[in-house]
């Protein structure tokens, strides 16, 4: 059997580069070279790949696959995007997926199959309804990385808050503060959790019975232990000097305390007696905090 061109039919055509014949025929499958011929017969328009996905009746991850397949090949060219700036408005709308949807997603994206199966090694069970819709709603309406949430969902399991609540609270935070790589969530995770380790430093040199610290008092700890590396006997002299301003306890006064000792150089609790002290001290009157000039230290604080 013989074949020929039908020369009418070129008369509308399109240019094909040498080399996907020449050599990368073998090595491409089907979905690979349609989604090339689609890209080659539309090149005045933007590379869409949900319109290759629609067209080929496969899934968009899929159409994505195909055309990095000639990114590697040098073929077509990757656009990188600049990095989205942090979202200061972030709402998880309450209406999430239907489990219908979620079961369809799961079907069509392998993505959101692997997330789903990963959150339940992860969880040590099941997901609830709730739990599977919110994590494709993350994945498709809000554009987490997939290795993102499932980092997520491993913090959460190790600060044994394994719930919605938790998840859908810190994704929200996350995605204010511009997390977006596995690196950001891993930044995050760290400075979360010296965080943690530094408000047990604080909660120590203050008294404080054990428990979790607020997100403002995390934040305090963090800046007074880990940037200011503030000893816990300075923070108790801090503690002491607001104790006695304000009989009770007051994270930002104490804040203040602290932030005027860093600015002048102190950094120990005899570099403050020497700094704070009065002038002139009366005669024979021990030479602590109760020695200082608190009501000038007091307005002087809050003249700031």
């Amino acid at each position: 059997m013989e074949f020929s061109l039908n020369f009418k039919s070129v008369s509308s055509s399109f240019p094909l580069p040498c080399d996907v014949a020449d050599k990368y025929i073998k090595l491409a499958s089907a979905n690979q070279l349609k989604a090339l011929i689609l890209v080659m017969r539309d090149l005045s328009d933007k590379i869409d790949a949900q319109a290759i996905a629609d067209k080929l009746s496969i899934s968009k991850t899929d159409a994505e696959d195909a055309l990095l397949f000639w990114v590697r090949c040098g073929i077509l060219e990757r656009e990188e995007t600049a990095p989205e700036k942090p979202k200061k408005n972030v709402i998880i709308n309450a209406e999430l997926p239907s489990r219908t949807d979620v079961i369809m997603r799961g079907m069509e994206d392998e993505k959101v199959r692997l997330l789903l199966r990963e959150a339940q090694l992860k969880f040590g069970r099941n997901l609830k309804n709730n739990e599977s819709r919110l994590l494709v709603s993350l994945y498709d309406d809000y554009g987490m990385d997939v290795s993102v949430i499932l980092l997520l969902l491993q913090h959460a399991a190790a600060e044994n808050k394994a719930n919605l609540s938790y998840v859908k609270s810190t994704a929200v935070k996350w995605l204010k503060d511009g997390v977006q790589t596995v690196r950001d969530a891993e930044e995050e995770i760290s400075r979360q959790l010296r965080g943690k380790l530094a408000f047990s430093v604080v909660r120590r040199a203050f008294g404080i019975e054990q428990r979790m610290p607020s997100e403002k008092e995390n934040e305090f700890s963090n800046l007074w232990v880990n940037e200011w590396k503030m000893t816990p006997e300075m923070l108790k002299a801090a503690y002491d000097v607001c104790i006695d301003q304000k009989a009770k306890i007051s994270f930002p006064y104490i804040g203040k305390v602290l932030e005027k000792w860093h600015l002048a150089g102190y950094k120990t609790v005899q570099d403050v007696k020497n700094g704070e002290k009065k002038p002139a001290a009366k005669k024979g009157k021990a030479n602590d905090f109760a020695g200082f000039d608190l009501d000038a230290f007091e307005a002087k604080l809050n003249s700031d």
